[in-house]
């Protein structure tokens, strides 16, 4: 079993509903890194919640990319 990687760029990400509960990494434009689950998705942010701190607000002008990690079969 494999993994593959898949990559969520700025214009891609404003009210996409495929990243609704999804585990994720997101990657602010100050090259900060958050991980957690993202809980909303508007055309001007997203909320992700995370383990340790709660929940998180971002600007999709804040936001350089999301991305999450797929298993794959092969």
């Amino acid at each position: 079993m494999g993994k593959r990687q898949i990559i969520y760029r700025k214009d891609r990400i404003g009210n996409n509903q495929d990243l609704l509960n999804r585990e994720v990494n997101l990657v602010t434009i100050e090259n900060r890194v958050w991980h957690g689950r993202i809980i909303a998705v508007g055309s001007d942010d997203i909320r992700l919640r995370d383990d340790r701190s709660g929940k998180h607000r971002f600007a999709i002008e804040q936001i350089d990319r999301i991305y999450l990690d797929v298993k794959t079969d092969y």
